[in-house]
């Protein structure tokens, strides 16, 4: 886990004493500089240029002075630095006036003429608050981290862990802009991944920081920010720059202090390693996806009637899947399932596979052996062993008729009842060297004759209501106009 702690605080505190009166400046100066690092200014003019200059943990002012007074000084803190506390020294301790300055985001105030003791604990006590909201804020920092490495850790879904970004950051930050680009290892382009831009790219001529963020700020058009409000980072994994990420604020916001932009520089940390091995699952996922097409590809290839038929069942059945409310493991489970449910039909002899007639009885018992002969080829791969019981159960009947086991009812595999109807529907509706497709219509008919017996009654029911009421059928290449000619069940 990365470190979320915020940067090393200042070892002494820092304080800005703002008085007009020489004699009480110098009072406060002198008073402080034992236990703090201690600058002074004359009115808030002066301060506003300090300020500028160096941070601060408490700013001490008057509120009558010449050029900006306090009252002004403390909006602009507000606003700039927001960071900083405040206590308000003056010469009218009336209630009103302590309201006022309370009001305005004062921690406190101390009446003129000045106590030494009482400047002391006053200054003492708004330093402990300090120290202890620091803390909080620290620890709730450090929780916040936790819950988003928490967030993108269970996903490997690039478009969810972008999202988890936007929330998280724009809970902590409020910006009123968040850009994010990524390097696309394969052709070395720049795309957007957030932003107003998003979708947008652009061809690096390098992969260096320099390049990286010109060819960011051209693509995200970053929002007009004044000093501090922008902030700019890397992404990097595995010692390679591999994006960036932007924050802006506006200028009614306060500038992005030394913490925050530390605890941003950790948001990229974690959103990089994130997205580097999102993309390489991808990839991977891509390569497992080819490697099982090549698979299904090689039983369609002997067949021509069958060319396609392992697409289709796997649209059938994922859709249908989707329909009974199945999760995404589930329904990736049978997509693998349908593509390569009949891989088995490898080991089955041509003269039998490509047969044109009605198979012989010893021919039947060998093609009804492709489901197991499906589970051989596949169990010696590691990553394809959790859908071999849907590859060996797809011809199991409901009614205990099927094979290769005779399983009945809840003992096949949902995946595999879903397959089957799938699988029968499809074959069902393709022309065959036996025989001409059916018309979509009369196989349903058929599939609903096979309630309750062949195939599953629920999957039936809720199969036929969406294949009627989507007609995916008529996005099928394969589909072939039916003549009414009964057809056998088997695939």
């Amino acid at each position: 886990m990365a470190d979320y702690a915020s940067p090393s605080p200042i070892a002494r505190p820092r304080i800005l004493v703002v008085e007009d009166e020489t004699n009480i400046r110098e009072f406060c100066r002198l008073l402080l500089r034992r236990e703090y690092d201690v600058v002074v200014a004359e009115h808030g003019l002066a301060a506003i240029t300090i300020l500028q200059q160096q941070p601060f943990d408490l700013v001490v002012t008057d509120l009558q002075m010449p050029h900006v007074d306090g009252i002004t000084l403390i909006r602009h803190l507000r606003t700039h630095y927001l960071d900083t506390d405040v206590i308000v020294m003056t010469a009218n301790a009336t209630v009103e006036t302590a309201r006022e300055a309370l009001k305005l985001g004062a921690l406190d105030y101390i009446a003129k003429p000045v106590d030494a003791e009482q400047l002391q604990k006053t200054i003492r006590t708004a330093l402990e608050i300090r120290r202890i909201r620091r803390e909080q804020a620290r620890l709730s920092d450090l929780v916040l981290m936790y819950q988003f490495s928490q967030a993108i850790a269970t996903s490997l879904d690039i478009e969810e862990q972008t999202a988890r970004l936007v929330e998280f950051v724009g809970r902590r930050f409020a910006p009123i802009h968040i850009g994010l680009s990524l390097i696309d290892s394969n052709d070395e382009t720049l795309v957007v991944l957030i932003g107003a831009a998003a979708g947008n790219h652009l061809s690096l001529a390098a992969v260096d920081e320099q390049t990286l963020s010109a060819a960011h700020r051209r693509l995200i058009a970053l929002p007009a920010a004044s000093q501090g409000r922008l902030v700019e980072v890397v992404l990097r994994s595995r010692d390679r720059a591999i994006g960036m990420l932007d924050l802006a604020r506006s200028d009614e916001q306060p500038p992005f202090d030394a913490a925050e932009r530390h605890l941003i520089e950790v948001f990229a940390s974690q959103i990089a390693a994130a997205l580097d091995n999102a993309r390489l699952y991808r990839a991977l996922k891509d390569q497992y996806e080819q490697m099982i097409a090549a698979l299904a590809g090689a039983i369609e290839a002997r067949d021509s009637y069958t060319y396609g038929h392992s697409r289709q069942v796997t649209r059938y059945a994922v859709r249908l899947a989707m329909e009974l409310g199945l999760s995404e493991a589930e329904i990736e489970r049978i997509h693998y399932a349908g593509l390569l449910h009949d891989i088995g039909k490898i080991g089955v002899r041509d003269d039998v596979l490509l047969k044109a007639g009605p198979l012989a009885a010893e021919e039947l018992i060998q093609m009804r052996r492709h489901p197991q002969i499906g589970v051989r080829i596949l169990e010696q791969i590691h990553g394809l062993r959790d859908i071999l019981p849907l590859i060996a159960a797809h011809h199991e009947r409901v009614d205990g008729n099927g094979y290769p086991l005779g399983l009945r009812g809840d003992e096949i595999p949902l995946g595999a009842r879903i397959l089957a109807v799938a699988d029968a529907f499809e074959a069902l509706t393709a022309d065959r060297a036996y025989r001409a497709a059916l018309d979509p219509e009369q196989a349903l008919q058929v599939i609903q004759r096979g309630r309750g017996s062949h195939w599953d009654a629920q999957i039936v029911d809720v199969f036929v209501a969406m294949m009627r009421r989507e007609r995916l059928w008529e996005q099928s290449p394969r589909l072939r106009q039916a003549t009414r000619v009964q057809a056998p069940i088997e695939s």
